[in-house]
């Protein structure tokens, strides 16, 4: 049953309080503009409120906030706490049918700036950055790993140098690849490859010519479990380029 707006106030209060110890009394208007506003979304309309913020290791004291209710059209969102600029892991303690006995607490982190109102919408879901002042979306905050969340121009960084980490290790292998291939084109040599993203085929050089190696592939392996084998599997033999191949870790 929904509680009423009254119900969920009475709720909230108790909640942050029952949950984070005592908070402080309300931040003057003036003083606004150096803080930050950090606001649940009210994920199944039975309450929501921030219960912990940690600076760091450090655990804050709430500043709570009558702000925050409806800042974003559409979205059910209850009154937050200010926050000082900088880094902080929040936890948001949203309730399920039943009210305070089926509640469940999520945890944000991420960097947060003065003037800035951040919509904590659920797990694995973006945060909404809005002007605290006029309420226009200013961005998103994107999730990542560990409940991290970084803004868009981060993530493309994020992205492009995991791109070149893997152009980079690609790169190095087939340097490797070419470095081995005396040790390759040997008799009885014990060679892998990959195939698909995670099983590995391995076997024994049996034949050469000038341009291949006759590969006995005796097993396979999943990648991150060498124990388990892939289904269907069963030994062959083949001549393919010994660039293709790898010596056996």
């Amino acid at each position: 049953m929904r509680i009423s707006n009254v119900a969920f106030r009475r709720f909230t209060v108790a909640l942050v309080f029952a949950l984070s110890g005592c908070a402080t009394t309300q931040i003057p208007k003036e003083q606004l503009q150096n803080f930050a506003l950090v606001v649940p979304q009210d994920l199944y309309g039975n309450g929501a409120a921030v219960t912990e913020v940690y600076n760091g290791s450090q655990r804050t004291t709430l500043q709570m906030s009558v702000e925050g209710g409806n800042v974003l059209p559409g979205v059910s969102t209850r009154p937050g706490v200010n926050v000082l600029p900088g880094r902080h892991r929040v936890q948001v303690t949203t309730c399920r049918n039943g009210g305070g006995s089926n509640c469940t607490p999520y945890t944000y982190e991420f960097e947060a700036y003065a003037g800035k109102i951040y919509v904590l919408r659920g797990p694995d879901q973006r945060i909404n950055v809005l002007d605290r002042f006029n309420k226009t979306l200013q961005g998103y905050l994107n999730p990542v790993v560990g409940n991290i969340y970084i803004t868009d121009q981060e993530l493309i960084f994020k992205r492009n140098r995991e791109l070149a980490a893997g152009v980079n290790a690609a790169l190095a292998a087939a340097e490797q690849r070419k470095l081995d291939q005396a040790f390759i084109r040997k008799i009885g040599a014990r060679v892998c490859k990959e195939y698909g993203s995670n099983v590995i085929y391995s076997g024994y050089v049996e034949g050469i010519t000038d341009d291949k190696v006759k590969i006995h592939i005796a097993d396979a392996y999943f990648k991150d479990s060498s124990g388990l084998r892939p289904k269907g599997f069963s030994p062959s033999t083949i001549w393919e380029s010994p660039l293709q191949w790898d010596l056996c870790k």
